[in-house]
C-alpha cells in the first residue's frame, strides 16, 4: 500500500453506470443485496462498502451516455474475504451467471466469479489467494 500521509481528504468513491431502463437496474441491485441509500427520479445510489458507492443513472440524464451494445468498457470489481458466501447467496437468489461457479483469475492470484447486470455492465466478485 501507498503511504497516504498528507493526502487530501476523500469522503467516498462513486462509480456511475448509465441505464436505458433505470428501474430494472435498481430492482436487480436490490436483489443483489446492496443497500439503496438514495433514490431520486434520475439516479439511485447503492452503498457497496464503507465510503464506496454505485450510482445508477438514467441514460437521458447526467453527463455520460451508455454504450448501446457490447463491452461497456467498465467493470465493478468487488473484493471480499468470503467469496464462497457471496456466491452461495447470489446463487440462492437465482442471479444469472452464478451457475458457472468461481474460477482462478489474475494470473493465479485470485478466485473470482463475474455477473452481468441488466445494462450489460460486469460485476466481478473476487478474493485474493
Amino acid at each position: 500500500m501507498h503511504d497516504l500521509e498528507g493526502a487530501l481528504p476523500i469522503s467516498g468513491v462513486h462509480t456511475m453506470f448509465y441505464y436505458e431502463d433505470l428501474q430494472e437496474a435498481i430492482d436487480w441491485y436490490d436483489r443483489i443485496g446492496f443497500k439503496n441509500v438514495l433514490k431520486l427520479d434520475f439516479v439511485s445510489i447503492f452503498e457497496i462498502g464503507p465510503s464506496s458507492y454505485l450510482s445508477l443513472v438514467d441514460a437521458t440524464g447526467g453527463s455520460q451516455r451508455p454504450l448501446r451494445d457490447g463491452n461497456k468498457g467498465a467493470m465493478l470489481s468487488i473484493e471480499t474475504t468470503n467469496l464462497e458466501l457471496w456466491h452461495q447467496t447470489l446463487f440462492s437468489k437465482g442471479i444469472e451467471g452464478t451457475g458457472a461457479g468461481a474460477e482462478i483469475g489474475c494470473g493465479g492470484r485470485t478466485i473470482e466469479f463475474k455477473l452481468r447486470d441488466p445494462g450489460g455492465y460486469t460485476l466481478e466478485f473476487f478474493e485474493w489467494l
